[in-house]
């Protein structure tokens, strides 16, 4: 377990640095596989034997992101070895990698001399203003506000992400070590609740709002409902793309289907369909079994 973490920060060395927060979710689970095995007691050791790795070569860098995975690493280990249920360790991974990633951006970049809210201000302030001159209209004079507004939101979705990659990547490995965990839903019952869909189906229509108010705080709010609400029909589609390539054996469908976060308003008719209508039971289970 202790070579895993040691080799990925030899290549991140090799690299300079630029491939760390990458791997975030590959240097917890060391932690989780021992902890899992042998306990918490047995756990703590070989998380404090980890730390010494960043320590010893000095890379202040390195210690915050393994200190980091070493606590996630604890709190999921910890899960499983007391057979936690599988959206107490993915909401509990969110929660500590929200926390090492809002400490990323707002206190750590400026401690070693990265202006992480300034670079994303001059690069917002440079697509605006080529929007501008290519006779774009209709863009708010306080758009920069508005798009630096959802960082924390970006911040806790990416984390949702990352959690949900560290569980997928725990329980395959677990499942090989012979270590018990409890299985996962199959990807075809990841369903929103009727009820929690419909709430985002109204925030889709948020941004409407930002048309009868100059409040910069209503429209910083409105701002960010239409956007997380937009994420969750994009990540719905997302699903159903990849269930759809999987059973219809059309695999370039699952690679296409990042494209639902691109190409927004496709991604939320999508979502909407599926949520509020029979188009995953017709389409996967009557015509994709078919062929």
């Amino acid at each position: 377990m202790l070579a895993i973490i040691g080799v990925v920060l030899y290549l991140n060395r090799m690299t300079g640095n630029s491939i760390m927060s990458f791997l975030v979710f590959v240097l917890p689970l060391p932690s989780i596989f021992y902890i899992a095995k042998y306990g918490i007691k047995q756990g703590l050791i070989l998380s404090v034997a980890i730390l010494l790795f960043p320590i010893l070569i000095g890379d202040f860098i390195a210690l915050f992101y393994v200190a980091t995975a070493v606590v996630v690493g604890i709190v999921y280990g910890y899960g499983v070895y007391k057979d936690k249920d599988n959206g107490w360790l993915i909401i509990a991974t969110t929660v500590f990698t929200a926390i090492s990633s809002f400490i990323e951006v707002y206190l750590l970049s400026a401690f070693v001399g990265v202006d992480f809210i300034g670079e994303m201000k001059s690069l917002v302030e440079m697509m605006v203003k080529q929007l501008q001159d290519s006779g774009a209209v209709n863009i708010p004079s306080n758009v920069t506000v508005l798009v630096l507004s959802m960082i924390p939101m970006v911040l806790i979705l990416t984390a949702l992400a990352s959690a949900f990659v560290t569980h997928v990547a725990a329980i395959v490995m677990l499942q090989r070590l012979k270590i018990k965990t409890r299985k996962m839903k199959p990807m075809s019952e990841w369903v929103i609740p009727f009820k929690v869909a419909l709430v985002f189906a109204v925030g889709i229509f948020a941004n409407i709002g930002l048309k009868y108010t100059n409040n910069e705080t209503y429209q910083i709010i409105l701002t960010n409902i239409y956007s997380l609400s937009a994420m969750v029909f994009c990540a719905d589609a997302f699903i159903f793309l990849v269930i759809f390539s999987k059973v219809s054996k059309r695999r370039y469908l699952g690679i296409l289907a990042i494209l639902v976060f691109i190409l927004q308003p496709f991604g939320i008719v999508i979502g909407l369909f599926d949520c509020f209508t029979d188009l995953r039971k017709r389409v996967l289970y009557n015509y994709a079994k078919s062929l």
